[in-house]
């Protein structure tokens, strides 16, 4: 799912950054259409339309970008836009200590890119490893199953 997030908003971005067109409803249309017919579902499009304009206004209220954003540069774009400092920290201490692996801290980092809110914390990162590792529920004094990582 999120390579082809990824490949919707490097799309979305470079046919909206490229594009001198003030219409966005009209870009918009024109863009969805074209990804329907590559494929892609409505909800992964009103996905990658709010990434890639989280990405756009970033872009153009920031410093310039003298460089193009490849697929591994959005993802840690996407990243460090989604999840707290406080979560990434967290997240790179469990692989560290070797209780994730990095594969499990990209799957945990992926399901967070659809969780509502414009933020991910430790509390809602605790509870993705939780799944990840298997549990299922919420991570906390009555889980037993992570109280021991989480702690």
């Amino acid at each position: 799912m999120l390579s082809r997030l990824i490949e919707m908003v490097s799309y979305i971005l470079a046919k909206t950054l490229e594009s001198d067109d003030d219409d966005w409803g009209l870009l918009r249309s024109e863009l969805t259409e074209q990804l329907e017919g590559r494929g892609f579902k409505d909800h992964e499009i009103d996905i990658a339309f709010e990434v890639a304009n989280r990405i756009r206004s970033r872009v153009e209220d920031g410093p310039a970008i003298p460089f193009p954003l490849r697929t591994n540069q959005i993802y840690q774009f996407l990243e460090r836009m989604k999840l707290t400092l406080k979560a990434r920290g967290y997240l790179m201490t469990l692989v560290n200590e070797g209780v994730l692996t990095p594969e499990q801290r990209e799957e945990v980092v992926e399901r967070a890119f659809f969780l509502d809110g414009s933020e991910v914390d430790v509390e809602e990162i605790q509870y993705l490893v939780n799944q990840i590792l298997g549990g299922d529920s919420w991570p906390g004094e009555d889980s037993p199953s992570m109280s021991y990582l989480i702690q």
